[in-house]
């Protein structure tokens, strides 16, 4: 970006209690520089025409950071999300919404990986839990739904249809002993003959 009278200024106060200290150009933010409300959230990164729109880093006061992609304001493109309690996602946002592919790790140890849909685990997905247990299948509003693998830590697994997390429909079910059922199943529960 080219501006023919950019600016440095070492410190700007807003009448509503933000300060600005960075770089301007035709009288609008414009390159790099910190932004700070009053409430204490801070923006430091990539200015144009007065939005924040390049690479950034934003601060919440309550812990939250976020680094990546911004366009006109908004959280658009790649970015790592940092919640206070240790949360991390890393990957794709659309207006501040998580969209697309990512990583979603939990501070217990858990991992999603796959699509999301403004907001919402939705898609195809690999769920990892800390203690060794995996799926990899359908996934709709955070609930393993439609087909899907799940293995556990133990040595079993099933394979076939969920709905809302819960085997439900036609699969197979794998113990550690190497016993096995391929049948219906209502609600995690077998039915028929298998």
């Amino acid at each position: 970006m080219y501006y023919n009278d950019l600016s440095y200024t070492s410190g700007h106060n807003f009448s509503n209690g933000d300060y600005y200290e960075g770089y301007y150009a035709n009288g609008k933010l414009n390159g790099k520089g910190k932004y700070t409300w009053a409430n204490g959230n801070v923006y430091e990164g990539d200015f144009i025409d007065d939005k924040r729109t390049g690479k950034g880093k934003y601060t919440w006061t309550n812990g939250d950071v976020y680094e990546g992609d911004f366009i006109d304001g908004a959280r658009t493109g790649n970015g790592k999300y940092i919640w206070a309690n240790g949360n991390v996602y890393v990957g794709d946002f659309v207006n501040g919404n998580l969209m697309g592919k990512g990583k979603l790790t939990w501070m217990n140890g858990d991992i999603y990986e796959g699509d999301f849909i403004d907001g919402q685990r939705t898609g195809k997905c690999k769920y990892i839990w800390a203690n060794g247990n995996y799926y990899e299948g359908d996934i709709v509003d955070g609930k393993f739904t439609g087909k899907g693998r799940c293995t556990c830590a133990n040595g079993e697994s099933y394979e076939g249809n969920f709905i809302d997390g819960k085997l439900l429909g036609k699969g197979k079910y794998f113990w550690a002993s190497g016993d096995s059922y391929e049948g219906d199943f209502v609600y995690g529960v077998r039915t028929g003959n298998g």
